[in-house]
């Protein structure tokens, strides 16, 4: 029973709720709008995230670097994609946690196929990856959208942000703790689980959020990003999960074309094998990297605060 819950069900259910949220803002009365420029929304952002006094040094910087190029441009244009849709803030901020239950639902079923035979069975599973994939870099841009929305709306609120935060601390426990209940952090052939490192994982992000939280709480409001950044997680994830379902997708294919090829055999067996271990050690270097580097720049500004008080 609880197994056709969880395999039908759950899945139904998200896709239903969904289906409401979307409804909704399409039957939302709409008024055109004129919105800031994406350089206006940049600067915008920079002063919120204690840039006030060199708004103008980190606009010129940041338009040089993928955050400026690629993703808050991203942010800008699905901004205003969702407001045509009539779709507020907090709308797709739960849009984006439906889709991480997604996510955690998909690798548990996608993973059944993990222990199954590596040539015939195992990447019909394996393949479904491709699309979590998706759905993963989605959460990710996601977690800038709705901010954006209310950006350009001029309707930031302290209520948005704090539903912000907690449903991106959902996402980041979702993403992970779905590895936990399946077999793809164990090497039964070596008798391992590494299947700690998720756990441990989970924590150090707990963690290294809290820091930036309670360190903006002390007074500390400029911030510095590091490479254990949410945005940097969510790609370093899809990258893995892109690289496992690739391989598998390969597989497949080639058995439709010819069941008896043996080109990837030795290939497909070193993927499987190690790419969610490799990613989960990646990602535990990167929190422990980023933690140590954020430890020592919140305690030298402290420093400096304490200082000058």
């Amino acid at each position: 029973m609880t197994e056709i819950l969880f395999t039908f069900v759950f899945p139904l259910v998200l896709l239903l709720v969904l289906i409401i949220i979307f409804i909704s803002g399409i039957f939302k009365e709409k008024t055109k709008q004129e919105f800031m420029t994406c350089d206006e929304f940049i600067k915008d952002w920079l002063k919120d995230h204690g840039q006030v006094q060199k708004a103008d040094e980190q606009f010129a910087k940041m338009k040089k670097d993928p955050a400026g190029k690629i993703y808050m441009p991203i942010t800008y244009g699905g901004a205003k994609i969702f407001i045509k849709l009539g779709l507020s803030p907090n709308k797709v901020s739960i849009i984006g946690l439906i889709l991480s239950f997604f996510i955690f639902w998909g690798v548990i079923m996608a993973s059944a196929g993990h222990t199954l035979d590596l040539m015939t069975e195992q990447p019909l599973y394996g393949s479904w990856f491709f699309a979590l994939a998706f759905l993963v870099l989605y959460t990710g841009i996601s977690d800038g959208i709705d901010g954006a929305i209310a950006r350009l709306l001029d309707i930031k609120s302290k209520t948005g942000a704090w539903l912000d935060n907690i449903i991106d601390r959902v996402s980041d426990i979702l993403i992970l703790v779905c590895l936990v209940p399946t077999s793809l952090l164990v090497l039964p052939s070596y008798g391992l689980d590494f299947t700690w490192i998720a756990w441990t994982n989970i924590f150090l992000i707990f963690i290294y959020e809290y820091m930036r939280a309670r360190h903006e709480g002390l007074g500390l409001h400029e911030t510095k990003p590091f490479v254990g950044e949410r945005i940097t997680r969510v790609i370093v994830n899809a990258t893995f999960f892109f690289v496992y379902s690739i391989s598998s997708l390969a597989v497949f294919l080639t058995n439709l074309i010819n069941p008896s090829a043996t080109i990837w055999n030795d290939t497909h067996l070193g993927v499987i094998t190690w790419t969610m271990l490799i990613y989960q050690i990646v990602l535990l270097a990167m929190m422990v990297l980023s933690m140590i580097l954020f430890s020592k720049y919140i305690w030298k500004n402290l420093k400096k605060i304490e200082k000058s008080d």
